[in-house]
């Protein structure tokens, strides 16, 4: 029996994505204070100041969900879980097929699952699963991140490969 995968969040990774959201707030906060400052109309200055405190909540989410540096995903002879998307286990079983797809210019890859069923209710509620919901025809893939996770695709494609045989795999 192989032994499991467990993966986790990648540090260098989620640097970006959580100071990205602290100078937004920065520079929404400094435009309402300069809006307060010259008399501007309140609409704005309101419209601002709730931008600029949604971009403060988004960092501090961010921050406490990027430094998380327990297990994000495990791969095993079972199947997989991901605690991002529903922290539920999917067989192997239930996986017709699992590829690697590349956002456009360059954008963060992402592992599809297509299962032969529709998808578990944890799953296909969840945020990092939100695609599914806007595609038609989408309810029978798990996408999973993995610009934010540990392991390369390589590696990634040769685990499912060892750990799911039966489970047909591209790139």
């Amino acid at each position: 029996m192989s032994a499991p995968v467990e993966i986790r969040n990648s540090a260098s990774s989620n640097t970006f994505a959580i100071i990205a959201p602290f100078v937004g707030a920065a520079v929404a906060g400094v435009l309402a204070f300069r809006a307060i400052s010259s008399d501007m109309t309140r609409g704005p200055v309101f419209l601002l100041i709730v931008f600029a405190l949604g971009c403060l909540g988004w960092g501090l989410y961010k921050a406490g969900s990027g430094f998380d540096s327990g297990v994000q995903v495990t791969l095993d002879a079972k199947g997989f879980r991901d605690k991002r998307a529903g922290d539920v286990l999917v067989p192997w079983e239930t996986v017709r097929s699992a590829g690697l797809v590349h956002g456009n210019h360059g954008g963060p890859a992402l592992v599809n699952f297509e299962l032969t069923g529709p998808l578990p209710e944890a799953i296909k509620y969840s945020g990092a699963n939100a695609l599914n919901l806007m595609l038609p025809g989408g309810g029978h893939t798990v996408h999973m991140e993995m610009s934010s996770l540990d392991i390369s695709e390589a590696e990634m494609i040769a685990a499912i490969r060892r750990l799911a045989p039966g489970v047909k795999v591209g790139r």
